[in-house]
Order: C-alpha cells, then structure tokens, then sequence
C-alpha cells in the first residue's frame, strides 16, 4: 500500500509538470497540432473522481483547433456508487445519449468522444449504443476490469473505490468489463492511448490486445498508441494533446497509424522515440514497407 501511495504522489507531481509544459508550450503546440476546419463537435468525459474541470485544458485546446467541444454535463464521475454495473451503463448511457444525439444533430455531424480513465469505458459502451451519431472513441489509461488483472491497478485508489462504491473493480463489472475489445464491433475507430508509467491504472489493462488491432477492419479500425504520461495528466500532456488532435484529424476511410515524427524535425527523432515508445515499432515498420518497396 505504501509504495501504490508513493506511485499516486510520483503520478500528481508528474501531471503538474506536464500542466506547466503544456502551458508553456501552448502556442507552439497550436502552431503543429491539426486543426479543424468544419468545427467536428467533440464530448469529453472525466475519470473516476475527476470534475469537469480536469477537462478544463483539454476542451480548451481543442476549441483553439477548431473543434466543438463540451465537457459530457454530468459533473464529477462518481462511478456506480454500489449499483450494478449494467444498470449504472444503462444510467449514465441515458443521461449522455441524449446531449451526443443532439450534438449530432445540431452539427449534422457524428460526435467524437473522448474519455480518461473511467470515462473512456463509458465513451467505449455509449458508442456500442449510438454507432450512427458516434464518429471514433478515444480513451486516455482506460481500464478493462479484468478480474485476473485488477490487483494490479494502484490499491489507494481501489479503496477510495470501494468506499464510494462499495465493491471491487470487478465485482461490479463482473465478466461484462471484458467485453468490447472486439475487432470490428463498434463498427467505428477506437484508440486507446496508454503509458508505460501510470501510476494508477495498470497499463496491461489499458491498451486495445494486439490480436484485435492486427484483426480489426477499415471500417473499424483498432489503434494503441503508447505515450510518457502520467495517468492524471494525460488531459494536460502536451504530447498527449498532440495526438489526439492527430488522431481526431485521421481519415476514418483511410486511416494510417498516428506518427508522431509528422510533427517533430528528424534531429528530434531520438527525443521522440522516448516521450512515444512504441514509434520504434512503427519505424521499423515502414522501413521494411519501404524497402520491400525499393527492392521488389
């Protein structure tokens, strides 16, 4: 318990240095990041514990890209708070089915939802009910609540769970928190972005299983994209930020894998590949795609 404390205390200072990079880099990150130019409507959605102005950097720099962007309306994400866990979904789906559906409509526009933490499980079940009016899912250290893997996540924050909840992550998930890690269902994009140092939820359980992104189809593309962040500042992290601006701005008819050196000069490349560990992966990949290419 001790050393999950001190991951909790190492994981809050990292996030207000990430808050004061983030600022300090604004304008530069304006400057490189995509924009939009058709104001994509956008809903953010809090991890557990969280209010909505955790969100308050992340809608803001959204909204200097272009994007039409509201925080999801139901103020701090409390979570079950002893409920079943379906019959919470149902809840929590009815109450933000009917701001998506209007947004939807307002813009003539599917709504890209973004969520941290427990509020990228939530954005993951609301698109499996709202597949026409959701455009892609995109979930910052987003758990499944695997019952082999959930003594993992850090126990501070498991007990303040079960004191508002009154149960475990997986006794109130059950089976049903494996569910929707499928390769084409729903039929839109969905990308989890996870990090090799959370200090809070475990990363094996954040990111999308690679047998699923190597099965998933053009209409539903499966993307993980690995990133040096905390678990708190992922809605701060300048290099969080940058890509999901990236991946908000991807073709959904054609999508190609967020590549982070799109952004950054080549005598950067060594810096990249630390902030983004898995770039190398992706390098190495298109160096045999462009080898194969040259030589047949």
């Amino acid at each position: 318990m001790l050393a999950d404390f001190l991951k909790l205390q190492v994981d809050m200072v990292g996030a207000r240095a990430e808050l004061a990079a983030s600022l300090l880099g604004s304008g530069m990150l304006a400057r490189v990041a995509p924009v939009s130019t058709t104001a994509s409507p956008v809903v953010t959605i809090p991890g557990f514990l969280a209010s909505e102005a955790s969100l308050t950097r992340l809608n803001s720099f959204l909204r200097r890209q272009g994007y039409n962007t509201r925080s999801w309306g139901l103020g701090r994400n409390l979570g079950p708070r002893g409920i079943d866990w379906n019959r919470h979904l149902d809840q929590v789906g009815d109450r933000l089915r009917a701001s998506v559906m209007a947004m939807a409509d307002e813009t003539s526009a599917p709504v890209a939802l973004i969520g941290q933490s427990l509020g990228g499980v939530y954005a993951r079940e609301l698109a499996l009910r709202l597949e026409d009016e959701v455009d892609r899912i995109i979930m910052l250290g987003s758990p499944t609540f695997h019952p082999y893997k959930s003594d993992r996540h850090n126990q501070v924050i498991g007990r303040l769970g079960y004191w508002f909840n009154r149960q475990t992550a997986s006794e109130f998930a059950g089976r049903s928190g494996l569910l929707h890690w499928e390769a084409d269902h729903p039929a839109l994009p969905c990308v989890a972005i996870h990090s090799p140092i959370d200090g809070i939820v475990d990363e094996n359980a954040c990111h999308i299983p690679g047998y699923l992104v190597r099965h998933s189809t053009p209409r539903a593309p499966r993307e993980n994209i690995r990133v040096f962040s905390s678990h708190i500042g992922m809605c701060v992290s300048p290099w969080v930020l940058l890509a999901i601006a990236d991946r908000l701005a991807a073709d959904r008819s054609d999508w190609q894998p967020f590549d982070p050196m799109n952004y950054f000069p080549d005598y950067l490349d060594h810096v990249v590949r630390l902030v983004y560990p898995d770039a190398n992966e992706l390098w190495r990949d298109k160096g045999a795609a462009a080898f194969m290419e040259v030589n047949g």
